[in-house]
C-alpha cells in the first residue's frame, strides 16, 4: 500500500474502531488465555439465544438484501444451521477439550508421559460473504468460540441489511472484548487482512482469496480460505432416476443457486442425455408449475450479479446453444428472480463453463465412460464439492478415491456441507483449512504437544552428555 493510500485509509473511522477492538480483544486474551469449559458453553448458549431472538429480524434483512428470500430457507440454512452446529458442539466440547494421551513405549520412555491439548489461538478475524450473510457470519463463530477465541467479524458490504442486523444482534448479546463486528468501506476491506490476527478466515472467490493470503503473509497469519468452485455432478447410467434428479434440482435451486457447494454443472452418459432432460423438465414442472414469483424463490443478490447470470444465458443463446427453461418460466428483473435454466452441451469457451455460475443455471455435458469424467474433473481447478448419482459401490469408491475435491456426496447434493459433525473445507483452488466438526474445532485451536519426562527414561539417559554407551546403544537400535 502506498503512503497516499495509507493516509486515505486512516481517515476512515472504521479503521480506528478496528484498531481499538483488536487491542481490546488482545488484552482480553492476555487476561484469560484459556477460557474454561463453562465459559465457552455460556458463549455458545448466548449465541443460540441471540439467533432465536433475532430470527424474524434476520429474515426481514435477508428478504431486503436479496429482493426475495424464502422464509423456510432462512430458517433452515441461515439461522437454523447456526443452532444445529452450536448444539452439536456443546454436546462434544468437554471431550474435545480434554487432554489426549500419547502412547509411549515403557522400555524406551520409562514412566514418562505425553499428551496433546487443544488451546485457543487468540483473536480471530472473520470476513463473511454476501451469499450467506447471516449464517457465515455466525456459524464459524461457533467453532471459534468453542475453541476459546475472541472474534472480530467483518460482514459483507453487498448485503447491507443483513450486515447491520448481525452487527446489532452481536452488540446486544456479547461484550465486544469477546465477539464484535466492524463495518466500513473499501479502506476497511483493504486493511482488515493486514492486521496481525492469530487466525484469519475468508469466504469468497479465489481471486480475492489470493489477495487475502498475500496480506496475511506479512504477519505469518494462519488462514482459512473457503473459495467454492465449479462443482460437478455426475449421473451414472443407473443413477438416472426421478428421486435423484429431483434432489439434484432442489439442491441446484437452493437460495437461487447462490451457494458455494451448489451443483454447478451436470455430466450424464451420452445416450441418456435426452432421457435426463425430459425427466428433469417433468419433475421441475410438477414441483413448480411457476417458480418465478413463488415464495420459495430467492432473488439474485444485486443487479450486477443478476446481469452476470443472465449474461451466461444470453451468450449461450447467441452462440446457437440450446437453453431450456425447465417449466417455461421467464425471469423477473424486479425481484431479480431467474428460472431454472439448463444450457445443453455448451462449449468450453463459454462463460458458463469458465466461471462459477452462482445462479439457477446448469450446464449439461455428456460423457462416454467414467474414466473420462474423472480425468476431466482432475484436469481442472479442484472444486469444493463433487456429486455422484449411482448405486454401484465400485464406481462410488473410485470416485471418492480418485477425484480431487473438498468433499464428496453420493446420491446427495450438499448434505456433506451442512452436517455439523462433518468438516467443511476446500483443497487447492477451492480453499484451505476447514470449519465444522471436531476438525473445525482443531482448525481454530493450536494443538500443543506436551511431554512429562521421567528419570527412568532410556531416551533421557541416552541423551545425557558427554555421550556414553547408552547413546551408542540407542543409535545402534535406530539404524539396525
Amino acid at each position: 500500500m502506498s503512503t497516499t493510500d495509507s493516509q486515505t485509509a486512516t481517515n476512515d473511522p472504521s479503521l480506528k474502531t478496528l484498531d481499538r477492538l483488536f487491542a481490546q480483544q488482545k488484552e482480553s486474551v492476555r487476561n484469560n488465555t484459556y477460557p474454561t469449559l463453562e465459559q465457552r458453553l455460556e458463549w455458545l448458549i448466548c449465541l443460540e439465544e441471540m439467533v432465536i431472538a433475532w430470527r424474524s429480524k434476520f429474515g426481514i434483512a435477508l428478504d431486503y438484501d436479496f429482493g426475495a428470500h424464502s422464509k423456510v430457507a432462512t430458517d433452515l440454512y441461515e439461522t437454523g444451521a447456526i443452532l444445529g452446529r452450536s448444539r452439536f458442539f456443546r454436546r462434544h466440547l468437554e471431550n474435545w477439550m480434554a487432554a489426549k494421551p500419547i502412547s509411549l513405549h515403557p522400555k524406551v520412555h520409562g514412566s514418562s508421559k505425553a499428551e496433546t491439548r487443544a488451546v485457543p489461538k487468540g483473536v480471530m478475524g472473520n470476513i463473511a460473504p454476501w451469499n450467506f450473510p447471516v449464517e457465515c457470519s455466525l456459524v464459524m463463530a461457533v467453532d471459534m468460540l468453542a475453541a476459546g477465541n475472541r472474534i472480530i467479524l467483518k460482514p459483507a458490504r453487498q448485503a447491507p441489511a443483513s450486515a447491520s442486523a448481525v452487527s446489532e444482534a452481536i452488540a446486544e448479546y456479547f461484550d465486544e472484548s469477546i465477539f464484535t463486528t466492524v463495518i466500513g468501506g473499501s479502506e476497511l476491506t483493504q486493511m482488515f487482512p493486514h492486521k496481525p490476527w492469530d487466525h484469519l478466515t475468508y469466504t469468497g472467490n479465489p481471486e480475492i482469496g489470493k489477495i487475502i493470503l498475500r496480506a496475511a503473509a506479512e504477519n505469518l497469519t494462519p488462514v482459512t480460505l473457503e473459495l467454492g468452485g465449479k462443482n460437478p455432478t455426475v449421473f451414472a447410467s443407473d443413477g438416472i432416476e426421478d428421486s435423484l434428479i429431483r434432489r439434484f434440482l432442489e439442491a441446484r435451486i437452493l437460495k437461487g443457486g447462490q451457494v458455494c457447494t451448489s451443483p454447478d454443472y451436470v455430466l450424464v452418459p451420452r445416450q441418456q442425455r435426452d432421457n435426463w432432460l425430459q425427466r428433469a423438465k417433468q419433475i421441475w414442472s410438477e414441483m413448480y408449475p411457476s417458480y418465478v414469483g413463488h415464495a420459495d424463490a430467492t432473488g439474485i443478490i444485486n443487479q450486477s450479479h443478476y446481469d452476470r447470470v443472465m449474461g451466461y444465458v444470453e451468450e449461450a443463446r447467441n452462440e446457437g446453444v440450446s437453453v431450456i427453461s425447465l417449466n417455461n418460466d421467464e425471469p423477473n428483473p424486479q425481484n431479480r428472480q431467474i428460472p431454472m435454466y439448463v444450457v445443453v452441451e455448451p462449449t468450453a469457451e463459454l462463460a458458463c463453463m469458465r466461471e462459477e455460475i452462482f445462479g439457477p443455471v446448469t450446464a449439461l455435458l455428456c460423457y462416454d465412460d467414467i474414466d473420462e469424467v474423472i480425468n476431466r474433473i482432475n484436469d481442472g481447478p479442484s472444486p469444493l464439492a463433487c456429486y455422484l448419482a449411482t448405486f454401484d459401490n465400485n464406481i462410488a469408491e473410485r470416485f471418492i478415491q480418485q477425484v480431487r475435491s473438498g468433499g464428496v456426496a453420493i446420491n446427495d447434493f450438499g448434505t456433506q456441507a451442512g452436517h455439523p459433525g462433518i468438516p467443511f473445507g476446500g483443497v487447492g483452488d477451492s480453499g484451505m483449512g476447514c470449519h465444522s466438526g471436531y476438525e473445525g474445532f482443531l482448525n481454530y485451536s493450536h494443538t500443543k504437544g506436551i511431554f512429562h519426562g521421567a528419570e527412568d527414561s532410556a531416551v533421557v539417559n541416552a541423551m545425557r552428555m558427554p555421550y556414553g554407551d547408552s547413546a551408542k546403544q540407542l543409535v545402534d537400535s535406530i539404524f539396525k
